[in-house]
C-alpha cells in the first residue's frame, strides 16, 4: 500500500501547523512506501539535493543548518521508504502535465474561489476585499490542485495508493468523501494510545516498521478509516475493547494479575494501559491467533514500549 507525498503536500499541511515530519513518521507506519513527487526540487549531481531521500529529509527535518536538514538522507533504511514518483509513471512529461487537467474543472472553480476567501482570511479582511497579493492566491491554488492531482493520477495509473491529504485540502472542497483519503495526522494526535508519538527518533520509527505485528495494525486502521472520519478516535475505541477481550478470553489467574496490576493505573478513565500486559497474555495464546486478533494492540504495545 502506497501514499503520495510531494513539496505542495508538506505545504499544505505546514500551512495548518501540522508537523510534516510528523505526518512522514505517520505514514512510515502505514504505508510500505511513500510516493514522493519530485516536482520543483532538482535532485542529482550538482543539484539541491543529491538523491530522493535527502531531498525528503531537507524538506521535513528541523535541523538548523542545511547540512543537518539532510542529514536523514545518509541513512539507506530512511531513504528505501521513499519511491520517486517519475520512476512509477509510463510518461514523466506527460504526467506532470496532466497534474492540473486531471481535476475535474468545478473541483478546481472551486478550489479558487476557497483559496480568494482563505487569504482573505489570513489577512484579517472581508469577505468583498481585494486588497491581497494575488500571488498568494495562485501558490495556494497551485498547491492544492497539485495535491489532488498527483493522487488522482497515480489512481489512474493503477497504483495501490490510499490519499492523505492535509486538512486544508478537506476545507477548500466541504470535506467530499470523494477527496478524504486517512487522516493520518490525526493518528496518535492524543496521549491516550501513544504519549508522544512525534518524539520517536527515525531509527525507532524503522525499527517499528519492521515489527511482527504492522500488517495487523494497518489492517485495523484502514479498516476503521473506511467508515469513520476521526480514525484515532475509532482506533483508541477499538483497542479499549479489544484490550477487555484480550483480558477476558486469558486464563482466570492472569485476568486478576492483569486487573490488580494494570485497573490502578491507566493513562485515563476511558482506556486501559496495553504496555505490559503482552508479557501476561503472549504464553496463553497462539501466535496466529494474536497476530490475527489482537496484532494491533501488541504493535501499539510496541511504540509505547520504544518511548519508554
Amino acid at each position: 500500500m502506497y501514499v503520495a507525498s510531494s513539496i505542495s503536500s508538506i505545504w499544505n499541511f505546514h500551512r495548518e501547523n501540522i508537523s510534516c515530519e510528523g505526518v512522514m513518521k505517520r505514514y512510515a507506519l502505514l504505508y510500505d512506501h511513500v510516493i514522493f513527487n519530485r516536482r520543483g526540487v532538482g535532485i542529482g549531481p550538482g543539484e539541491m539535493a543529491s538523491s530522493l531521500g535527502e531531498c525528503v529529509s531537507m524538506l521535513i527535518n528541523s535541523g538548523e543548518t542545511l547540512s543537518d536538514r539532510k542529514s536523514l538522507g545518509k541513512n539507506k533504511a530512511f531513504c528505501n521508504i521513499f519511491v520517486d514518483c517519475w520512476d512509477l509513471v509510463s510518461d514523466v512529461n506527460q504526467f506532470e502535465s496532466d497534474v492540473h487537467t486531471v481535476v475535474d474543472e468545478s473541483v478546481n472553480n472551486r478550489i479558487g474561489d476557497f483559496c480568494h476567501q482563505e487569504i482573505r482570511r489570513i489577512n484579517g479582511l472581508d469577505d468583498d476585499s481585494y486588497a491581497y497579493n494575488i500571488d498568494d492566491v495562485k501558490e495556494l491554488y497551485g498547491d492544492l490542485s497539485t495535491d489532488l492531482g498527483i493522487n488522482q493520477l497515480l489512481l489512474r495509473e493503477g497504483v495501490e495508493l490510499v490519499p492523505s491529504y492535509a486538512p486544508i485540502v478537506g476545507r477548500a472542497l466541504s470535506n467530499e468523501y470523494s477527496h478524504q483519503g486517512i487522516e493520518c495526522h490525526n493518528l496518535f494526535n492524543s496521549d491516550i494510545l501513544v504519549p508522544d508519538f512525534d518524539a520517536l527518533s527515525w531509527d525507532e520509527i524503522i525499527d517499528l516498521r519492521s515489527d511482527k505485528y504492522i500488517h495487523a495494525f494497518r489492517k485495523v486502521v484502514f479498516d476503521l478509516a473506511r467508515s469513520n472520519p476521526d480514525v484515532n478516535e475509532a482506533l483508541v475505541n477499538k483497542v479499549q475493547s479489544d484490550l477487555w477481550k484480550l483480558v477476558s478470553e486469558s486464563k482466570p489467574n492472569i485476568l486478576k494479575t492483569f486487573l490488580t496490576g494494570f485497573l490502578g493505573n491507566l493513562p485515563s478513565p476511558t482506556i486501559l494501559n496495553p504496555i505490559g500486559i503482552g508479557s501476561l497474555i503472549k504464553d496463553t495464546y497462539k501466535e496466529n491467533k494474536l497476530n490475527n486478533n489482537y496484532g494491533h494492540v501488541f504493535f501499539i504495545q510496541g511504540i509505547r514500549g520504544s518511548e519508554s
